[in-house]
């Protein structure tokens, strides 16, 4: 009995400490950590008071005190930046709250606790400085992290859009493979087809306008004024369809990628003046007057004579088919490098806003005038391909009411003719 009154307040710790420690727990596992740690602590700090008071003597046991820094800086690190502090409040006012029930209050024991408390209060300071670079040293990272988080989410939906738009891609890139082995395909088979009509329609076309010009000319005998007239425009219904065929055949050719010419040295004097007889057959019915513009001395370049002859007719027969009356002119200027074929005409004239236009297939620009004419519209599309195979190029100068003047530039000095691409 007289251990038991002794030693009281250490059963009441061998008793109350696994108390509070499995009560803390419990809350712990509740997921209520700031209360299980006020419980746990403060228990202690109760309890460890009770017996510090109990064997706390005059000049005995006078070290006890100074383990409250032990309290102080636990509740620190389990709490809050302030707990250190807090508890260095309560780990003064606990012991002269046991001075006084025990009524040992006075000013030699409240001397012996001041070093005690000094230096539990510099710990809780040191404490509270340290748990505060500790919270804001994590409060860092754990911004950074968050930011590196935000980063790595960032390259996760960024690399999902790109593998999306690599499939989207890949699947593009499928489908025009598809359409263009389709387009390919079509484009041989209209090829071929084209070819094929050529042979099975110039044989016969051949035929008529042979046997129309015989009979023309009497070869079966003789003919009246009316005959003769029905088998010339017969002859000239026969070349043009010869013509509009040969210019469909050109233009599959050409986006086919199959269409190819032959340089040589060519006499431009003579492809000029074969072009210009040529179109004095289209303006007799008409006051045409025919102008030539020729240099001194003409120069010899690398052309195909056939093709090159085929561009030129085709622009002076565009003048010829939209001048009513006036004058179609040839011209040919001669500098360094180039020759200039330039035509001109006082036709009806080209707007400016059409000027890339009339270059473009089956394009007619004035219906109502394109009505009174004959034409596929292929004639200066095919010129312009022919012109760009020998290196040169092909513009137009124009407007509504004036004219035009469409301008055939030639290198004099051909390089080797480039494939056109298939279309």
């Amino acid at each position: 009995r007289d251990d038991w009154t002794k030693y009281w307040s250490l059963w009441l710790g061998v008793v109350a400490s696994p108390v509070s420690a499995a009560l803390s727990w419990r809350y712990l596992g509740r997921e209520r950590q700031y209360l299980a740690a006020h419980l746990f602590l403060y228990t202690h700090l109760a309890l460890f008071t009770l017996i510090m008071m109990q064997f706390w003597e005059a000049g005995a046991f006078l070290y006890l005190p100074f383990a409250y820094g032990v309290f102080i800086v636990i509740s620190g690190m389990m709490l809050n930046v302030r707990a250190g502090l807090i508890t260095w409040v309560w780990s003064a006012l606990l012991p002269l709250a046991g001075l006084l029930l025990s009524d040992r209050l006075n000013l030699p024991n409240m001397g012996r606790l001041l070093p005690a408390t000094f230096i539990n209060f510099l710990l809780a300071g040191l404490s509270y400085l340290a748990v505060y670079d500790w919270e804001l040293a994590l409060a860092s990272v754990s911004v950074l992290q968050q930011r590196a988080q935000q980063r790595r989410d960032e390259l996760f939906h960024a690399q999902q859009a790109l593998s999306a738009s690599n499939a989207r891609l890949q699947f593009l890139n499928t489908e025009l493979d598809k359409a263009r082995t389709l387009a390919e395909e079509e484009r041989d088979t209209r090829t071929r087809f084209m070819n094929n009509l050529s042979h099975e329609l110039r044989t016969p076309l051949n035929a008529i306008v042979n046997f129309a010009n015989i009979l023309a000319r009497g070869g079966t005998g003789p003919l009246n004024n009316r005959q003769v007239d029905y088998l010339e425009r017969v002859e000239r219904s026969g070349w043009h369809l010869l013509g509009v065929l040969n210019d469909l055949l050109d233009m599959a050719q050409i986006e086919a990628g199959e269409f190819k010419i032959h340089l040589e040295p060519t006499d431009l004097y003579a492809i000029c003046e074969e072009a210009m007889q040529n179109i004095q057959g289209l303006i007799l019915d008409r006051p045409i007057e025919l102008r030539r513009d020729y240099p001194p001395e003409w120069p010899t370049i690398q052309a195909d004579p056939m093709r090159l002859k085929q561009a030129l007719l085709n622009v002076l027969g565009n003048a010829a088919k939209y001048t009513e009356m006036g004058f179609i002119g040839l011209q040919v200027l001669v500098a360094a490098d180039e020759v200039r074929l330039i035509v001109t005409d006082s036709g009806i004239g080209i707007d400016p806003a059409d000027h890339e236009r009339i270059f473009e297939e089956f394009q007619q620009l004035d219906q109502t005038t394109a009505r009174k004419r004959t034409g596929t519209g292929l004639g200066l599309p095919l010129s312009r391909h022919l012109i760009q195979q020998h290196g040169g190029s092909i513009f137009v100068e124009s407007a509504l009411g004036k004219g035009s003047r469409f301008i055939l530039a030639l290198p004099i000095a051909n390089p080797a003719p480039e494939p056109l691409p298939a279309s």
